[in-house]
């Protein structure tokens, strides 16, 4: 799965990355995006953290619930949030 996007479930949420590596039970994501739910559905938060940097270019999570693959709709949607390019 190494290079796919994948979901993160951790006790703090739920986040959609790039599966960079795994090592001992460390998950690294590129572009990682926090799942957050407003009264429009669900979207991604402006950062993984309140008083991280906006968009951070990766995170190592160490406590990790378990991660799955991402539904084909949020995968594309992490493409165009984290490139910019819409996608049909």
């Amino acid at each position: 799965m190494i290079n796919e996007i994948v979901t993160v479930m951790t006790a703090t949420g739920e986040y959609v990355g790039k599966l960079m590596n795994m090592d001992g039970g460390n998950i690294l994501l590129k572009d990682p995006r926090l799942i957050t739910f407003t009264e429009n559905g669900m979207g991604f938060a402006n950062g993984i953290a309140a008083t991280g940097i906006q968009n951070p270019k990766e995170v190592t999570i160490t406590q990790a619930i378990f991660f799955t693959e991402t539904n084909p709709d949020v995968a594309k949607a992490w493409r165009q949030a984290t490139s910019g390019i819409v996608l049909p």
